[in-house]
């Protein structure tokens, strides 16, 4: 499963790349990313997965807690295994940050508050087979499991998300480590080969346009609140063409929040794709 292009997002030298791009996107506070917390590379099974029924789901960079939890496996796990790879140069060190990155929505220590939103969304309308064999609760998980992989522009951690999109947009192909990500983004679409990609944050909308959009995105809103904005169009990945679906953040106030908004987003979306 290990790639060049997820070995080179792990093997950098992160506090080097965070101080500058806490430099460079002017972040501060409690949007300050994180010098002692590893990259988040990807979660979902990618092995699993099966190409054509899965989706990709971009956020703008994971968040950082502060619970035993997270501190066990997003921190002292990763360490470890880091550690030990850089000692010995064997990958097999890498292992067991692996096997919880792929197995992520079965761990009791998975984001709840921020998946089980997405995988309710997505199960009814996309995955109903998934959705139908299990109570909700499994569902929910069962969904993310079977038919997710989350990935985020920004690699490293913060406990609020305040990231400039005209910044990342400028920097994204010229910071070497915000690079080395999205390469390997490009790898795992490579890989699982979604039926759609999904943003969800309005931070990656001019980014992802700019760097992958076939020509100009088209923008929607059938709706009365600026919060349901969508754009939509094909993103270009080599020979691979996928359609993609950029909405705001999903719970926030100014995005995609009550039910009917969630209604709104799935039924404009459904009608283009078609």
């Amino acid at each position: 499963m290990m790639s060049a292009e997820l070995l080179a997002v792990i093997d950098r030298d992160h506090p080097s790349d965070v101080a500058r791009l806490n430099a460079a996107l002017r972040l501060s506070g409690e949007a300050r990313l994180a010098e002692h917390v590893p990259p988040h590379t990807f979660v979902g099974d990618i092995e699993a997965v099966k190409p054509g029924d899965c989706v990709l789901f971009m956020g703008i960079n994971p968040k950082l807690n502060f619970d035993e939890d997270f501190r066990r496996v997003n921190i002292e796990l990763p360490s470890r295994c880091l550690s030990e790879f850089r000692r010995t140069g064997d990958l097999s060190a890498l292992d067991d940050w692996m096997a919880f990155q792929m197995g992520y929505f079965l761990r009791e220590e998975r984001n709840k508050r921020h998946f089980n939103k997405i995988g309710k969304w997505l199960g009814p309308r996309w995955f109903p087979g998934t959705w139908a064999e299990f109570e909700e609760k499994e569902a929910i998980q069962m969904v993310l499991h079977r038919h997710l992989v989350e990935v985020d522009a920004v690699q490293y951690f913060s406990h609020k998300a305040a990231i400039d999109t005209n910044l990342l947009a400028r920097l994204i192909q010229t910071d070497p480590a915000l690079a080395a990500n999205m390469r390997m983004i490009e790898w795992l679409i490579a890989k699982i080969q979604p039926k759609w990609i999904q943003v969800n944050g309005k931070s990656n909308w001019e980014m992802m346009e700019c760097l992958y959009g076939e020509g100009k995105m088209k923008l929607l809103n059938s709706g009365e609140k600026p919060g349901t904005d969508i754009k939509v169009g094909y993103l270009r990945f080599g020979e691979m063409r996928i359609p993609v679906l950029m909405h705001k953040f999903l719970g926030s106030i100014s995005g995609v929040n009550s039910n009917a908004d969630k209604e709104l987003v799935w039924t404009m979306w459904s009608d283009w794709l078609g």
